[in-house]
């Protein structure tokens, strides 16, 4: 089983929770996500999707965007 744990921490505080989160047994990976970094599962496969040609994107106008946002 996999968990994803996300928490917030203080920058002055990074350095010992990383060392703590590593002397706990069964944590595999410890590591800081960059603020504007993807990590949602779907979202990366989506992307992959595309820029490998499975996924061809709908034209939409700029119109059509408004009134999906609006419905």
């Amino acid at each position: 089983m996999r968990y994803l744990l996300d928490i917030d921490i203080a920058e002055n505080k990074q350095s010992f929770a990383e060392e703590f989160f590593k002397t706990i047994s069964f944590v595999k990976n410890v590591r800081k996500v960059a603020r504007n970094e993807i990590t949602n599962p779907t979202i990366l496969q989506s992307i992959e999707d595309y820029e490998n040609g499975k996924n061809i994107p709908t034209p939409l106008s700029l119109a059509e965007l408004k009134e999906m946002i609006n419905a």
